[in-house]
């Protein structure tokens, strides 16, 4: 057997002895088995496809481990309990270093805030730099040092130097990153790409982005809704616009990469009202831009997908969230094909490659099959497992969700996904609406912990995609804008309504939960339609939309962002305070579960607080308010998602059961 088979021992033995469930016949799974942080988050294959970077979860802790493909070394390079910092991305730079990227809440300017810090580590744990940009030589702006909030923001690594990688950094000027090259054993930096807009009226770049020979050429701003975008040809030190529109009228050109010939650089851009991806010859400004890809029915706003092995740009994935690939190149759909064959009925993605093409680490996955890592060898054709994001979920009857379409009442279409316990009719169990975050967040129809404990204590879940959601073209994401509490809470209603009529739903065993955007939803949905629901849970939701907007003038560029998807504080104050959930207290009389983390950074814990004091003196809510005391807006510490669940399920249990 070849050496790099060997692996599999050893990592199974680590993620993969536990219980099995029978798929009929047995107690649910415990809600420990869902709330868990993913055992396996990320796996990264190094550039000679030696060595494995491994990012698991185990009680709560995570941990940043590397491991020789062949199985003969492991290394614990980095841990947290996720309290002080969390561990958002890693990568190689060479085979022997990584940098790791990490993120913490702290106030800047009495302002809670995020920070991220890069520090860099040998795979072996040694030489570790803990904060890769050196605090004591940051640039002096108005007699205080400035420290930049962002430092992890990568640009690229720099082919045949494994000492560097470049990233943007605001060392000089607040908010106008220029680009360094940064040893990552010292720290050192070298200037290589100074900011051309850092007055205060000016469209500063804030994003960078590098050919493929590591050099600097394209940079895009945005100041209020204008975005301005810039080009740099080969060889040249002359920069030229490549767009400029605003925001507030339309959606335009964004450059996401080069290919391998500097020449062409790919955009995404609009084709039919669906965001689509186009080349065009930056060399030939008369030349016309080539459409590249496109899907009629979906956007397609992902990151592009690169073949190291085959130096060139080979497809595009759908969202963050949808990790689904486009694929134009023929190569790479053959590859894809060939990994389809080796794990049918999955949704198979490679997420690392190494640099010679011949080893790939995918994730196999299904909105009823959690998340598995392989290692797939493109020369002999096997796959190789290596570990399970949720191996207690194994053997366990997870369901898959139906599709359907929904007509609003002003005639739009929404998508509507359905999932129920197998082999259940849905008629006669409780319902849980389960609207999304964002708003704008796109889910996918991939696996999805939430919808799976849901099914599993006997529940149906409805997922509606109401306006304002990414993903279904410019037209339905700009449908939502400014209609907070409206239409967008129509659609969501609309949606309830179909599923009685249809006789898939009980009307009086119907309950609203949601998060962040979602919880937002529940709480608007007990003012507007109070009659429709039996309880609601809103984590994280926002409860004061005037004091949302208000809190945006702390950010950076949020305030024209916010006001144009949401609306102006001052000028469309009424109606941002008749959809805002904390003004209709009076008004709320169906039980409510409330949940709040005090260190969420995307709506403050006071939104929640101020329901909460107002739900308390109209003293008319059934309401229960729980605060968590360490919980950031996505629960990234494990004990918060098993208190949010247990919770859940008492309340639940108690008003659907």
């Amino acid at each position: 057997m070849p050496a790099i088979y060997g692996l599999v021992t050893v990592l199974l033995l680590v993620w993969s002895m536990v219980p099995v469930y029978a798929e009929s016949g047995s107690a649910p799974p415990p809600t420990s088995a869902f709330a868990a942080l993913p055992r396996i988050e990320s796996i990264q294959l190094s550039p000679s496809g030696r060595h494995l970077a491994v990012l698991r979860n185990h009680e709560g802790h995570t941990f940043l481990e590397t491991h020789t493909v062949s199985g003969q070394e492991k290394h614990r390079v980095l841990s947290t309990d996720n309290r002080d910092f969390i561990i958002t991305w890693f990568r190689w730079v060479n085979d022997e270093r990584l940098v790791v990227s990490t993120r913490f809440a702290a106030p800047r300017d009495a302002v809670d805030s995020i920070e991220t810090r890069l520090l860099a580590v040998n795979r072996d744990g040694t030489q570790r730099l803990p904060n890769l940009i050196s605090q004591g030589s940051f640039s002096s702006i108005f007699g205080k040092n400035h420290v930049p909030q962002f430092q992890d923001q990568l640009v690229g690594t720099i082919p045949g130097d494994p000492r560097h990688v470049l990233l943007a950094l605001d060392l000089e000027h607040p908010h106008a990153p220029d680009v360094y090259k940064v040893d990552v054993y010292s720290g050192e930096r070298q200037l290589v790409q100074a900011n051309p807009g850092s007055k205060p009226d000016a469209a500063a770049i804030a994003h960078w982005i590098a050919d493929r020979a590591g050099k600097v050429r394209v940079g895009v701003g945005q100041f209020h809704t204008a975005v301005h975008a810039i080009v740099r040809l080969p060889e040249s030190s002359l920069w030229r616009e490549l767009a400029d529109y605003d925001l507030a009228k339309e959606t335009g050109l964004v450059p996401l990469a080069f290919d391998a010939d500097p020449a062409w650089l790919y955009v995404r851009d609009q084709h039919r009202g669906k965001a689509a991806i186009f080349k065009l010859n930056v060399m030939d400004r008369a030349a016309d831009r080539i459409l590249v890809v496109a899907d009629p029915k979906f956007d397609l706003n992902g990151e592009l997908v690169y073949a190291p092995g085959r130096k060139k740009v080979v497809g595009v994935r759908y969202s963050a969230t949808d990790e689904r690939v486009l694929f134009w190149d023929y190569d790479a759909q053959r590859l894809q094909a060939r990994i389809d064959r080796a794990v049918p009925g999955r949704v198979n993605v490679i997420h690392s490659s190494s640099d010679d093409g011949r080893l790939h680490v995918v994730k196999s996955s299904g909105a009823a099959h959690p998340p598995h890592w392989s290692i797939f060898d493109e020369r002999d054709g096997r796959m190789v497992l290596l570990g399970k994001s949720y191996p207690d979920l194994e053997g366990v009857g997870l369901t898959a969700p139906t599709t359907t379409y929904v007509t609003a009442r002003d005639g739009k279409e929404l998508q509507v996904f359905l999932t129920a316990p197998k082999d259940r009719d849905p008629r006669h169990l409780p319902m849980i609406v389960f609207p999304h975050g964002g708003p704008a967040a796109q889910m996918s129809g991939g696996f999805n912990y939430w919808t799976q404990w849901f099914v599993s204590r006997g529940w149906v879940v409805l997922e509606p995609r109401f306006r304002g959601t990414e993903g279904y073209g410019d037209d339905v994401l700009r449908a939502g804008f400014q209609r907070w509490g409206l239409d967008m809470q129509d659609d969501v209603t609309d949606a309830v309504q179909y599923a009685i009529r249809s006789g898939i739903a009980n009307a009086n065993r119907i309950c609203i939960v949601g998060s962040g955007y979602g919880g937002y939803a529940a709480l608007m949905g007990l003012v507007k339609t109070p009659d429709l629901y039996r309880c609601a849970v809103s984590l994280g939701g926002v409860t004061d939309v005037p004091e949302l907007v208000s809190d945006s003038r702390w950010y950076l560029n949020q305030t024209p962002m916010v006001e144009m998807r949401i609306g102006s504080w001052w000028s469309d104050r009424e109606r941002l305070r008749e959809t805002s959930p904390v003004f209709h207290a009076q008004e709320i009389r169906t039980p409510l579960l409330l949940m709040h983390g005090v260190m969420d950074r995307f709506v403050p814990v006071s939104q929640g607080r101020a329901l909460a004091e107002a739900l308390q003196s109209s003293g008319k809510s059934p309401y229960t308010y729980v605060e968590l005391p360490a919980a950031d807006h996505v629960l990234h510490r494990e004990e918060d998602r098993q208190r949010v669940f247990s919770e859940l399920e008492a309340f639940l249990a108690r008003y659907l059961n």
